[in-house]
């Protein structure tokens, strides 16, 4: 019993603290939630634009055309050789018959190829060979060495766009983690000054408090919850302007540039949700601690 009125009393003084200092504790907020939000709207767009390049097939495919001289044993012959260039390659061979079907499904009714595909008319297709690769870097040197392969008359690709891509969501995931860490510091520095400030309105209960055997445990726990609770709400706020800019802003401003595949906010709410409690609570939590014990070790 004695444990759960010890709780609540450490929880209400928490709360108490952080209307104590309204205004710092304010500011703590709006710096964690921008740093939130900073993070969270960069890594949106950037898994945007990755869902949509990735629905596109021929992004990361290399098409290697195969001289119609090629025996089946210089297929095999020459599969083989290109899935041991590398690791995480990824080789499909596609006869005539097939890129036939394929092209029939692409055009729809805009273009009679039924025709074709009977066995009395000649296929004017070549049989190829589809090479996915994981990552653009590497992928021309790939490109020239299925090139200078004996049965490959021609390939054709999008490398350049990928490598464009890549460096563009590396690019943006970079400015996000520097802005975040900017402005992390900046909120710990907040929340510190924050915690010093309730310390120092309540120094002469902490005297009195350890003159009569108070822990430092009991003393710090106060402070640890108030920080906690800046941390936990700042993620709540965060989530909730998250959710808005995203369905509502964020959406609008991606389909005005023609990408129009966009998955819904639920399906990245649970790593948005627990990267902005990550972040709270690892900033209440760390400012916290060393604001206080800055202080009782004086």
């Amino acid at each position: 019993m004695k444990l759960i009125r010890n709780f609540f009393y450490l929880f209400g003084q928490g709360i108490v603290g952080i209307f104590r200092n309204s205004i710092m504790s304010t500011a703590s907020i709006l710096v964690l939630v921008c740093c939130m939000l900073i993070v969270g709207t960069f890594g949106l767009i950037a898994k945007a634009l990755n869902d949509n390049l990735e629905r596109m097939d021929t992004l990361n495919v290399i098409v290697a055309y195969i001289d119609p001289s090629a025996t089946n044993g210089d297929i095999a012959d020459m599969k083989a050789e290109i899935e041991a260039y590398n690791t995480g390659i990824t080789v499909e061979f596609v006869d005539k018959k097939t890129g036939l079907e394929r092209l029939k499904e692409e055009m729809g009714e805009d273009i009679d190829l039924g025709m074709y595909l009977s066995e009395d008319r000649l296929n004017p297709l070549p049989d190829t060979f589809e090479i996915t690769f994981e990552k653009a870097e590497g992928a021309e040197a790939l490109n020239n060495f299925i090139n200078n392969l004996e049965y490959i008359s021609e390939t054709r690709h999008k490398i350049g766009l990928a490598e464009e891509v890549d460096r563009v969501s590396n690019g943006m995931m970079a400015i996000a983690v520097i802005l975040m860490g900017m402005l992390l510091i900046v909120a710990l520095f907040v929340i510190m000054n924050t915690i010093k400030l309730g310390v120092f309105a309540r120094r002469d209960e902490i005297a009195i408090m350890r003159y009569v055997g108070a822990t430092n445990a009991f003393i710090i726990t106060p402070y640890l919850i108030e920080g906690i609770i800046i941390g936990i709400f700042s993620a709540c706020v965060a989530y909730g302007i998250q959710y808005y800019l995203y369905e509502k802003v964020i959406t609008d401003i991606l389909y005005s540039y023609k990408i129009e595949t966009i998955s819904p906010f639920i399906n990245s709410a649970v790593l948005v949700g627990a990267g902005f409690l990550g972040i709270g609570l690892f900033a209440g939590t760390v400012a916290s601690g060393i604001s206080i014990k800055k202080y009782l070790s004086e």
